[in-house]
C-alpha cells in the first residue's frame, strides 16, 4: 500500500496496515535541522523531509504581491500579533458597514499554486496537500479590528463583524476558485485554517461560531469538497465544542489535535468523534517533545494508536512546529514509532 493509498483509506476509515505519519504541516525549524545535520549530515529542509519520508508532501501557494513594508502590502498576512499596542488596526475606529467596505483588499491573483505537475512527478506515491495561504476569517477580523474590538463586535456589532467576514471570504474564495481546477488534478487534500481557542476554551461562545463564522467558512469547505478534495482544517487549542459544526460543514480532518488542551484528550476524542473526523497530530510539542524521553514519545505514539485502532482516522504528527526546544531525537523517535507500529486489529 503506497502512502497515497494509505492516507486515502484513512480518510475513508478503512482497514489499513498502519497509521499515516507526517512532520506537522511539513515545516522544520533551525534547531531541528541542526540536530539532523549534526547526526546524519542533512543539509536542508527538503533533504530532511526526504530522509524522514512521511506519507505526505505539501505544495505551498506562491505569493507574488508586495512584501512587508512595500506599498499595497496586505496587513496580517505578514503579522504575528493581534495586539493593538504593537500596531494600529486598520478598522479600529470602524463604526459602519461603509467603514468596513472601505478597507483595501489585495488582488487574489497574488496567490497562485506552484508547479503542481512537478510535485506529482516527484512524489507520485505520496498524499499531496495543497496550502492556499494563511488568510483566516476570525483571526483576520482580530487583526483588522483589533482583538478586543473584534470580540466586542461579535456581540455588540454583529453586522460589522459579518460585513468584514463576507468581504474577506469573497477574497479567499477567489483564491480557491483560481487554484482548485489545477489542484484537483494532482492533490488529495486542501488545508484551511484559523485559530479560535486557548488551551482551556474557545475565545467566544460556541453559538457565535455557528451564527457568524460557519455561514462563511462553509462556502470554502463546500468549494473544496465539490472539487473532490478532502479538507484538513488547522485550529489549535480546546476546540471540542465546535467539532460537531466542523462535521456538519463537511470538514474531513482536524489539525493540530492538541491533546493537552482541555477536552482534547485522545481517549475521549476517539470515542466521540472516531470514524467521523480524521485527527492529525496528537504528539505533544509543549512538554513531551521538548522535555520528554524518547521512550515516553514512543509510548505516546503507541497510546494514541491504540485509542484510534478500533475506529481509524488518525495521523501521527507533532502537535505544533517551530518550538526551538523540541528535541530532534524525539522527532526521530516519533517517526520511528509511527513507521514500525502496525495496527493492532487492522480494522476500524
Amino acid at each position: 500500500m503506497t502512502s497515497k493509498e494509505l492516507v486515502s483509506a484513512t480518510y475513508r476509515f478503512e482497514k489499513t496496515p498502519r497509521f499515516p505519519f507526517d512532520l506537522m504541516e511539513s515545516l522544520s525549524w533551525p534547531e531541528l535541522l541542526e540536530y539532523f545535520g549534526n547526526r546524519y549530515g542533512i543539509q536542508s529542509h527538503d533533504d530532511l523531509i526526504e530522509w524522514l519520508d512521511p506519507d505526505f508532501r505539501w505544495l505551498f501557494t506562491q505569493y507574488t504581491g508586495p512584501q512587508k513594508g512595500e506599498p499595497g502590502f496586505w496587513g496580517f498576512m505578514g503579522e504575528v500579533t493581534y495586539s493593538a499596542d504593537a500596531y494600529t488596526p486598520p478598522l479600529c475606529n470602524a463604526s459602519s458597514i461603509a467603514d468596513v467596505m472601505s478597507l483595501p483588499m489585495p488582488d487574489p491573483a497574488w496567490w497562485a499554486p506552484p508547479d503542481l505537475q512537478e510535485g506529482a512527478r516527484r512524489w507520485p506515491d505520496k498524499a499531496l496537500v495543497y496550502f492556499p495561504g494563511w488568510a483566516p476569517l476570525f483571526c483576520g477580523a482580530c487583526y483588522s479590528f483589533g482583538m478586543d474590538n473584534a470580540l466586542a463586535n461579535m456581540l455588540l456589532g454583529p453586522a460589522l463583524f459579518d460585513a468584514y467576514l463576507a468581504r474577506h471570504n469573497e477574497f479567499y474564495l477567489e483564491i480557491l476558485a483560481r487554484a482548485l481546477p489545477k489542484v484537483r488534478e494532482v492533490c488529495d487534500i486542501v488545508w484551511l485554517g484559523d485559530d479560535y481557542a486557548s488551551q482551556s476554551n474557545l475565545m467566544f461562545d460556541p453559538s457565535l461560531f455557528k451564527k457568524l463564522i460557519v455561514p462563511h467558512l462553509k462556502k470554502q469547505v463546500r468549494m473544496i469538497r465539490d472539487a473532490g478534495l478532502n479538507v484538513l482544517f488547522h485550529s489549535c487549542g480546546a476546540i471540542r465544542s465546535i467539532l460537531p459544526d466542523m462535521l456538519d460543514m463537511g470538514v474531513n480532518s482536524m489539525l493540530v489535535f492538541q491533546t493537552t488542551a482541555d477536552g482534547m484528550d485522545a481517549p475521549s476524542i476517539a470515542r466521540e468523534f472516531g470514524g467521523k473526523l480524521v485527527f492529525y497530530g496528537g504528539i505533544d510539542s509543549q512538554s513531551l517533545l521538548t522535555r520528554g524521553t524518547t521512550e515516553q514519545v514512543r509510548a505516546e505514539v503507541e497510546s494514541n494508536i491504540r485509542e484510534f485502532d478500533r475506529c481509524g482516522g488518525y495521523i501521527v504528527a507533532n502537535s505544533h512546529h517551530g518550538l526551538k526546544d523540541i528535541q530532534g531525537k524525539n522527532i526521530e523517535a516519533m517517526f520511528d514509532a509511527a513507521k514500525n507500529m502496525a495496527r493492532l486489529t487492522g480494522a476500524p
